[in-house]
């Protein structure tokens, strides 16, 4: 008996169902490289559905980023707007699908949708939206959106498409996370092996580094400060994978960031029923470090009970979790952290004096960026290295005005400042030469203020600043520049710059 042509129409309508399933089935499992997973499938998504554009975010757990880990079609203004100032969960359409668990679907003047918070997207000219949450083991861990800039009507066959294909993508996130995640130990672990990661020629730098490899396998505890953005867990990760130690875990906790109760929970761990909502015990950072290194950033946060419990862990390296009365003793080898001067917190009463001086038995104190501004050429290489292989671009050099206005600029933010500087600029250019345009407003517009750029003033200032650094030693300054002292003397006397 022959097929009746509705049947017909339906046999082929699941067969292109599922072998368009399949293929995005197959595309998950060819490469543990998540962009390049993302990257293909999407191409399908955007071919089977015969839609404009689309992208795929992935959340940050720390942050609650929406990483656009996958895009198409897009203009440079949204591209530029989701990379630079990244949405988060509960901000504008795509966070608010993936806070909610709740697709979305528009079909007719989407950029007119109250939702659309950006000014970009709303300039997108959005006609059709679909946006879905992308789970795996039940969270939500992405968003998948695809747009039309045409009217633009899918049947319901296309849309259940949709919505299975967000299935193997969870699994493909889910696995390409995990994937990353050992790839960034292993990276970490080579990075941080002498001292690698850590891109210096300040002298200043250059002596912390010595009194780390002085300590590094001696089991004493570690007080670090800096300013914000200096490095400070860059410096313990490289003193925990440089030690002995570095085989075991490294845990980073930012005190700042947990409310009291949470903290102490999260840090000594809690037993069932411990409090309300506590169906099952959890071990705790110090035991989840047993063996290696814990780092409390900001530990001039932490609140006076907990710091108490903190002091007494520090004696006998034994606790108590939340809840239990049975101790539990760890080797754990702990580094604090402050962007604050301890030393007024302990005369407000802020902080434990017992506790500081637990803490402080090698103190480490991070220049800031102001103060070792011979770095910030090798650093500006170093992150648009990065960057480039990230954003896939090709920028090879920064212009000469825009070096100088970067060794200009006070650095308020530091290192973590300059790094997201470079990566904006990276984004934002357009050749292979970074340019003033491509710095952000504030930085870009000391341009305009400085009256004299010439290189004769920039050499005058960089031997002062060397001058200050060798505290007026003419052989070890002459050494730093790279000339020989009668050279030096010629331009001191050029300049008229006096040695002390």
């Amino acid at each position: 008996m022959p097929e009746s042509p509705e049947l017909h129409d339906i046999l082929e309508k699941q067969n292109k169902k599922l072998s368009i399933l399949y293929e995005i089935a197959l595309t998950v499992g060819k490469s543990p490289d998540l962009k390049t997973i993302l990257d293909d499938v999407l191409e399908k998504i955007l071919s089977f559905m015969g839609v404009d554009a689309g992208v795929i975010y992935v959340i940050n757990d720390e942050t609650l980023d929406m990483i656009p880990v996958a895009f198409r079609n897009l203009s440079r203004d949204v591209v530029q707007d989701l990379c630079v100032n990244k949405v988060k969960v509960g901000e504008c359409m795509c966070g608010t699908i993936a806070q909610c668990d709740r697709e979305v679907i528009i079909f007719e003047k989407a950029s007119l949708d109250p939702r659309f918070t950006r000014g970009v997207l709303k300039k997108e000219g959005m006609e059709f939206y679909a946006g879905l949450p992308i789970k795996a083991k039940g969270k939500v861990v992405g968003v998948l959106c695809v747009i039309t800039h045409a009217p633009y009507t899918p049947d319901d066959e296309l849309l259940d498409i949709l919505r299975a294909a967000t299935l193997p993508i969870g699994l493909a996130i889910e696995n390409g996370l995990i994937f990353e995640h050992i790839k960034k130990e292993a990276a970490d672990k080579s990075r941080y092996v002498d001292f690698k990661g850590i891109i210096t020629n300040s002298p200043r730098m250059h002596e912390v580094l010595g009194l780390i490899r002085k300590v590094l396998n001696v089991p004493t505890r570690i007080f670090i400060y800096g300013e914000s953005g200096t490095g400070k867990e860059l410096i313990a990760r490289a003193i925990h994978y440089n030690s002995i130690r570095q085989d075991k875990p490294f845990i980073a906790v930012n005190c700042a960031a947990f409310p009291e109760t949470l903290l102490e929970s999260e840090l000594f761990g809690y037993v069932k029923v411990a409090f309300t909502g506590a169906a099952a015990g959890r071990a705790g950072f110090l035991e989840a470090a047993d063996g290696g290194t814990l780092f409390l950033d900001e530990i001039n946060s932490m609140s006076s009970n907990l710091q108490l419990k903190l002091l007494r862990f520090l004696q006998d390296q034994t606790f108590y979790k939340v809840g239990s009365t049975a101790s539990v003793q760890v080797d754990v080898r702990v580094i604090a952290a402050t962007n604050q001067l301890i030393e007024e917190k302990i005369r407000d009463g802020g902080f434990r004096e017992d506790l500081y001086y637990r803490l402080n038995v090698i103190k480490i104190d991070l220049p800031p960026l102001r103060d070792r501004k011979e770095d910030i050429p090798l650093l500006v290489r170093y992150f648009i290295n990065k960057y480039n292989k990230k954003f896939e671009k090709t920028v090879r050099s920064i212009s000469e005005n825009t070096l100088l206005v970067l060794m200009k600029y006070p650095w308020p933010g530091n290192v973590r400042e300059l790094e997201n500087v470079i990566e904006r600029a990276v984004i934002m250019a357009e050749g292979k030469e970074l340019g003033p345009r491509d710095l952000p407003p504030q930085i870009a517009s000391s341009l305009e203020k400085e009256s004299d750029w010439t290189l004769e003033r920039f050499e005058k200032e960089h031997i002062t600043t060397v001058l200050s650094i060798t505290k007026g030693e003419l052989k070890k300054a002459a050494q730093l520049l790279g000339i020989n002292q009668s050279t030096l003397w010629r331009k001191l006397k050029k300049f008229n710059v006096k040695a002390d």
